[in-house]
C-alpha cells in the first residue's frame, strides 16, 4: 500500500513538473516563421486553403506563416519533406487526400501515411461529378449505364493520370454498375475536361469547382456527384449513390498534417487556431466559391477516415489492376 501511495506521488511529481514546460511550449509557439508545405502546384485547392489558412493564423498568432510549393510525384515529394522536417511543429503539411491514402495504395512510397504524419484536421472537402458531352444523349446514370451495356468498351472516361481521384472514380462506376469503360490518361485536369468538352471522350469524374463553368452554360452535362449527399456548389445534381449505385462515394478532403513526433501542447494549439480559422464566415464563402464543403475533422475522425480511406483505396486498386510501379 505505501509502495503504491510512492508511486503515485512520483507520477504526480513528474507531471507536475512537466506541466509548465508543456503549457510554455503552446504559449510561446510560434516563435519563428511556420511554414505550409503544399504538395500540389499553386492555385489548386489545397494552395489555396493554405494560403486561407496561412493568412488567418499569421493573423492570429502574430508570426509569419508561409506556404510553399513541393509538388511532385502525386503529391508525395512533398509529403516526403514534412516526413523528414524537424519535431517542432514549425514544417506543416497540407494537402488533399491523394498522396495520403490513393499513392500508398497503388505504390510504394517512402512514408507510411498512419505512422509518419500527425493528423491535425480536416477543414474542407469537395465531390466530383459525373460529366458527359451533350452528343452522347443520356441524362441520367441509368441512361448511361444502358448505353454501356449495349456497346461494351466503346465509351471512354478521361483521367487526370494513372490513379488520380477522377481514374478511381470512375473505377469505382464500372464495378458498381458492371460495365466495361475504356479509360483514357492525360497529364492533369485541364487537358482531361478539355478532352470531354470536344467530345474527344465520353465521360470524366471532375472535380465540382473544375466543371461547374461548363455545366452551367450547357456544354457539359451532369450525371451525379460522388458525395453520400447533394453538394452546396452544385445542389440540383443528385448523388450517383443515391441512382442505384450506393458504393459509388469518393470526396477529396483537405486537411493539415505535422510531424508525429511534434509536441502534443504544440499541435493542440495548431489545431484549435485552424478550426477557428475555417469557422470564420468570410472564411466559408471563399470555400464555397472554389466548390468546396466546409467541414471539420478532429485528429481522431481524420486518423479513422485515413484508414478506411486506404482500405477502399487498395481495394479499388488491386481489383483495377492499377499499379504505379
Amino acid at each position: 500500500m505505501h509502495g503504491d501511495l510512492r508511486s503515485l506521488a512520483r507520477i504526480l511529481t513528474v507531471a507536475a513538473a512537466l506541466l509548465p514546460a508543456l503549457c510554455g511550449a503552446q504559449e510561446t509557439y510560434p516563435a519563428r516563421p511556420v511554414r505550409f508545405i503544399v504538395p500540389f502546384p499553386a492555385a489548386t485547392p489545397p494552395d489555396l486553403l493554405a494560403r486561407i489558412a496561412a493568412q488567418k493564423l499569421t493573423e492570429s498568432w502574430g508570426a509569419p506563416v508561409i506556404v510553399e510549393v513541393r509538388d511532385g510525384a502525386g503529391g508525395t515529394i512533398g509529403v516526403n519533406q514534412v516526413v523528414r522536417s524537424a519535431l517542432d511543429g514549425y514544417t506543416l503539411l497540407f494537402t488533399n487526400d491523394i498522396p495520403i491514402v490513393i499513392a500508398p495504395a497503388v505504390s510504394k512510397t517512402a512514408y507510411d501515411p498512419r505512422k509518419d504524419l500527425a493528423p491535425i484536421g480536416a477543414v474542407a472537402q469537395g465531390v466530383s461529378v459525373l460529366v458527359v458531352h451533350p452528343s452522347l444523349g443520356v441524362g441520367s446514370i441509368n441512361e448511361l449505364i444502358a448505353i454501356a451495356r449495349t456497346r461494351p468498351g466503346a465509351l471512354t472516361f478521361a483521367s487526370s493520370g494513372q490513379a488520380s481521384t477522377s481514374h478511381m472514380c470512375a473505377e469505382l462506376i464500372k464495378r458498381a454498375a458492371g460495365i466495361d469503360l475504356l479509360g483514357v490518361p492525360y497529364k492533369g485536369a485541364a487537358p482531361a475536361i478539355q478532352a470531354v468538352l470536344t467530345g474527344d471522350v465520353s465521360m470524366y469524374c471532375s472535380p465540382a469547382f473544375q466543371a461547374l463553368p461548363h455545366i452551367k452554360s450547357g456544354k457539359l452535362k451532369a450525371l451525379g456527384t460522388t458525395g453520400t449527399r447533394p453538394s452546396s456548389v452544385i445542389p440540383d445534381v443528385m448523388p450517383i449513390s443515391a441512382q442505384g449505385l450506393p458504393d459509388v462515394l469518393a470526396s477529396n478532403w483537405y486537411a493539415a498534417f505535422a510531424h508525429p513526433n511534434t509536441p502534443t501542447a504544440i499541435l493542440d494549439k495548431i489545431r484549435d487556431s485552424l478550426k477557428r480559422a475555417f469557422d470564420d464566415d468570410v472564411v466559408r464563402q471563399k470555400l464555397a466559391g472554389v466548390g468546396l464543403d466546409p467541414i471539420w475533422m478532429d485528429a481522431s475522425a481524420l486518423t479513422a477516415t485515413i484508414s478506411s480511406d486506404l482500405e477502399k483505396s487498395a481495394r479499388v486498386a488491386q481489383k483495377a489492376g492499377i499499379r504505379t510501379e
